[in-house]
């Protein structure tokens, strides 16, 4: 079983190179040295969890360290805020994965929650990771280029209200148990879907947990970024039972919800 750890960038850069399945794939530094130092001219503010194998290997009393998988993000300093939101920038990718994928995306954290928002797919990159190759970034300097969209998405979520009628919760719910069984988010390297049980639990949260932030009282009405928020936070605060494809289900977000 792997274990999830939140590291600094010293203890990042000393993962070591690994064989999977008769494929060498290269030491941790290769793969995240150019993001690191692309984004440390916009940031200094770095947030990294790694998944680690159980096992290790010892020479010399020095432990030797793999780093399966890897998601580093890249949190822009307060004058790119919008919204209670700070503008992000992150490296995931998995060597132990069915394909071996690196993924690039740029998005929002709420400050509130540290929620992950993205809306755009564009704003997702996603590459394969072939054996002894270092990660092509030409798919990040696009991204740092491109116009982002997650104020305007905000601003109207914020503005959008949604009924809180029985009547309303119902349909709702059932829509969007429903989407999470129908919708799927394929980048090329694999089918990604939101389970249809966490559409209960964001339900709970915003009707039955009233020590929840997203509880709404009965008797009153709430807004789609309420409920956005209600979601987003199951799938960034998974506790890291998968921190490879979190972009993809915050992508989900606009089909489930119905997002247009």
């Amino acid at each position: 079983m792997e274990k999830t750890l939140t590291l600094t960038i010293d203890e990042l850069l000393k993962g070591k190179a690994t064989i999977i399945k008769g494929e060498t794939f290269l030491e941790t530094r290769a793969y995240v040295e150019p993001f690191l130092e692309k984004m440390s001219k916009f940031t200094n503010d770095f947030r990294i969890k790694v998944n680690t194998p159980d096992q290790m290997t010892i020479d010399c009393e020095a432990k030797d360290v793999t780093f399966n998988r890897v998601w580093v993000q890249a949190v822009m300093p307060a004058e790119y805020n919008f919204d209670g939101h700070s503008e992000v920038t992150g490296l995931v990718y998995g060597l132990d994965t069915k394909a071996p994928v690196a993924k690039i995306y740029r998005g929002g954290i709420n400050q509130a929650c540290t929620n992950l928002c993205i809306f755009n797919p564009s704003f997702l990159n996603v590459q394969e990771i072939k054996p002894s190759e270092k990660l092509n970034y030409r798919g990040l300097t696009n991204l740092l280029e491109s116009t982002d969209d997650t104020k305007v998405w905000i601003d109207k979520l914020k503005a959008t209200p949604m009924d809180c009628c029985e009547q309303s919760v119902n349909e709702n719910l059932g829509r969007w148990v429903r989407n999470c069984i129908a919708s799927s988010y394929n980048s090329g390297y694999g089918s990604v879907k939101i389970s249809e049980s966490l559409a209960a639990k964001a339900y709970k949260s915003m009707f039955l947990k009233k020590n929840s932030p997203y509880y709404v009282e009965p008797k009153s009405d709430t807004t789609m970024f309420n409920v956005y928020n209600a979601f987003t936070e199951l799938i960034t605060n998974d506790n890291d039972k998968d921190i490879i494809n979190k972009c993809e289900k915050t992508l989900l977000l606009k089909d489930v919800l119905c997002l247009e």
